[in-house]
């Protein structure tokens, strides 16, 4: 709310990977059942012209490019698995990768000082050449070392889905292997 009044924007939809969709102002936390009826509200939408969900998100990657994304969790049970969790941390945020599988750095991110009108938080990002990013951050609740690899595909005129889709795991793939090794 903050930023929206400091930034004069307005809030559209938020997400966690693995518990949820915000939709609009109205519920400021992840809220299943609005996430549903927006969702009933665009299937509803593309039926009346004659088109189903599917075919409207690939309308959306054809126009701002495929986004491909994993997150890898790494277990170090224990004290010395959370004190070898916070070395690593401390390491990346001493010595910051300047390129990732052939990708340059184009920023780095400490929020662990707050950023962009974010609380301050123990996470690092790279935002990395061609719309790439990684993000690494300990688990709050488990003795884990998460990342998470995004990806962005443009998609090429006559290209299928399918084609753009294969071509993404595989920069995906490569971006995770390559920033594993680097931990």
């Amino acid at each position: 709310m903050d930023y929206e009044r400091d930034h004069h924007g307005r809030f559209v939809v938020g997400y966690e990977e693995a518990l949820g969709y915000s939709v609009g102002p109205l519920v400021r936390d992840k809220d299943g059942v609005s996430a549903c009826v927006i969702f009933a509200d665009l299937v509803a939408w593309n039926r009346a012209r004659g088109r189903d969900v599917l075919a409207h998100l690939d309308d959306i990657y054809r126009r701002v490019g495929l986004f491909v994304t994993e997150q890898v969790s790494i277990t170090k049970p224990g004290t010395e698995g959370i004190a070898e969790i916070k070395r690593v941390m401390t390491r990346f945020r001493a010595e910051p990768p300047s390129s990732i599988a052939g990708h340059a750095v184009e920023q780095a991110l400490d929020l662990a000082k707050g950023e962009d009108g974010l609380p301050p938080s123990d996470v690092l990002v790279w935002r990395l050449a061609g719309g790439r990013r990684v993000i690494m951050r300990p688990s709050g609740t488990e003795p884990k070392l998460k990342s998470y690899y995004e990806v962005r595909v443009p998609i090429a005129a006559g290209e299928t889905i399918d084609a753009a889709r294969a071509r993404g795991a595989a920069e995906l793939a490569a971006l995770r292997d390559a920033h594993q090794r680097l931990i």
